[in-house]
This record gives C-alpha cells, sequence and structure tokens, in this order.
C-alpha cells in the first residue's frame, strides 16, 4: 500500500487520506465544512469507502465550522458505508464542533474517538 497522502477537495478545503494502520483509511479535514465543501467530503467518504478498508476514520479535529450540508454528507456517507459493510467514525472533533454534533443526535449514531471535555 502508497503510505504517500492522497488529497481531495477544493483548494480552500483540503482533506488528506491516509492509512490507518487498523486495517482503515483516514480523511484528516480541516477548514470550514459548508455548502460549498460538502461535495468534495462527499466525494471522498465514498472514495475511501469504495476500497473496502475495514473502517474510514474522518478526523475533525482541524475543523472549524460545520453547516447542516455537512451533517447531511455525514450521515449519507454513513447510510453508504453501513450499505458496504464499513465502520465510519469520527475522530477528535473541537468543542464547538462537538457540540454541534451533540445537539444534532450524531454522538449517538457515530463512535466518537477521542471527543473533547464539554460542559453539558
Amino acid at each position: 500500500m502508497d503510505k504517500t497522502p492522497d488529497t481531495a477537495g477544493v483548494a480552500d478545503f483540503p482533506i488528506r487520506v491516509l492509512p490507518d494502520f487498523q486495517g482503515g483509511a483516514v480523511l484528516a479535514v480541516q477548514g470550514e465544512v459548508d455548502v460549498a465543501t460538502a461535495p468534495a467530503l462527499r466525494e471522498a467518504i465514498v472514495r475511501a469507502v469504495d476500497g473496502r478498508p475495514a473502517r474510514v476514520v474522518i478526523d475533525l479535529g482541524a475543523v472549524s465550522f460545520l453547516d447542516s450540508s455537512a451533517l447531511g454528507v455525514l450521515i449519507s456517507g454513513y447510510k453508504y458505508a453501513l450499505g458496504a459493510g464499513v465502520r465510519v467514525l469520527l475522530a477528535k472533533p473541537g468543542p464547538g464542533v462537538y457540540r454541534l454534533l451533540r445537539t444534532s443526535g450524531m454522538v449517538e449514531i457515530f463512535e466518537i474517538l477521542e471527543p473533547p471535555d464539554v460542559d453539558a
């Protein structure tokens, strides 16, 4: 397997695709995920799932903002992966992103790796 990071997305919205040494892929996302950039995330999730890894980890550690279109992409990506037998996990969301995930009920759907310590 080539361990060189791949990139996908628009110029201001990089997504690095990295190997996950537990049999999967990591999508390292950064910046704002909104109506303009969500399609690039959707494409990256589909490509990762189509590779049939054991799991896809979406690293949100460098994401500063998510809007409703981003939440829709995460849900549709989750459903697509579920149909392919691939687990999707979210990792390292910052406090603001985590609050949105919690408020929208996404924490009930996704396994969250390294959630922040956020007050209730």
